[in-house]
């Protein structure tokens, strides 16, 4: 069994939603460790359905694999990767992040159009809708939450004005209607679940990417997850843009992500999407991280993104 002294800590965090732990283990790899926090709408994971299980084997390859908890119960989930930081961290802290990046992204669509359509058996497992868009929708409905929550949902209702916070509603509405193109899905893909391995030199290619996967599984329309990826690339662009030091590669990225994804999905329906993951960070940040001025920018952000239908966070066609 490790113990703790056979561990070294690499990085250790949380918010109200989640808490994430991340150490290196005496074998060389690098364990993340992830558990509900006190906030978390129900306070425990649901169990790993062994379908969902099954097919992101399914959808893995040695260069992306969709990994699912070694460990996990109710309060704890662990996985073994090869790699110490995220995709999303290595946007915050690139000026222009490396070709790795990329490849990664290029990986992901070519392996999420797989765990898409490849299903496998158990046509009766029992599913969640995406987490990150039922949260959404029952903020929108009520305001109420923990922190600011319902702060910020007073000052988003006030200053985006009525036609607009309907049309909000109205996009995670859409998304979380049944359709018949359910698929599984891993219900909430973010790029801070996305785990690049760690390369030893230039030419070492690693032993492959790790997608953290299996406690959100979900089951919906695929541009549910789709709309995940794009909007947090979306964010982080406009966000650059704000502050006077624009990043334009951030759109090559999404690009990337949905060339290698294929055809197949509903542009507007992604689009929509996009804008709705901007409004869940937006949430998730003030409900389980509490009230901070930037929030004040995301409400003329989402305002101009819901006038457009979040068209700008997809590349030209």
């Amino acid at each position: 069994m490790t113990t703790l002294d056979d561990t070294r800590l690499i990085a250790a965090y949380g918010t109200g939603l989640q808490s994430t732990r991340i150490t290196r283990q005496p074998d060389g790899t690098i364990r993340w460790q992830r558990s509900p926090g006190p906030n978390h709408p129900t306070g425990a994971y649901p169990p790993v359905p062994v379908a969902f299980t099954e097919q992101a084997r399914t959808a893995s390859s040695p260069l992306l694999r969709f990994a699912t908890p070694h460990e996990a119960s109710a309060h704890h989930a662990s996985w073994d990767t090869h790699g110490p930081h995220s995709a999303a961290r290595a946007l915050l802290t690139e000026d222009d992040p490396t070709q790795q990046i990329h490849d990664t992204l290029g990986r992901l669509g070519n392996h999420l159009t797989t765990l898409h359509t490849r299903q496998t058996g158990h046509p009766h497992t029992t599913y969640q809708q995406p987490a990150g868009l039922t949260r959404l929708q029952s903020w929108l409905e009520h305001g109420r939450g923990p922190r600011a929550s319902a702060g910020f949902h007073h000052r988003l209702r006030t200053q985006l004005g009525p036609d607009r916070l309907d049309k909000l509603r109205s996009y995670t509405h859409a998304l979380l209607q049944p359709t018949s193109h359910d698929t599984t899905l891993h219900g909430w893909l973010t790029l801070g679940s996305i785990v690049p391995t760690e390369l030893k030199a230039a030419a070492d290619p690693g032993p492959g990417d790790a997608v953290l996967s299996g406690i959100e599984a979900a089951r919906g329309r695929p541009e549910a997850d789709l709309a995940n990826i794009v909007g947090e690339l979306e964010e982080f662009r406009l966000n650059a843009e704000l502050t006077g030091t624009p990043r334009p590669f951030l759109h090559r990225l999404t690009a990337t992500f949905l060339q290698h994804y294929g055809p197949g999905w509903d542009r507007a329906t992604v689009a929509a999407g996009a804008v709705a993951r901007i409004a869940t960070h937006a949430h998730d940040f003030a409900a389980y991280v509490g009230w901070h001025p930037s929030l004040h920018t995301y409400i003329p952000m989402l305002a101009d993104l819901i006038d457009c239908d979040g068209t700008t966070a997809l590349p030209d066609t």
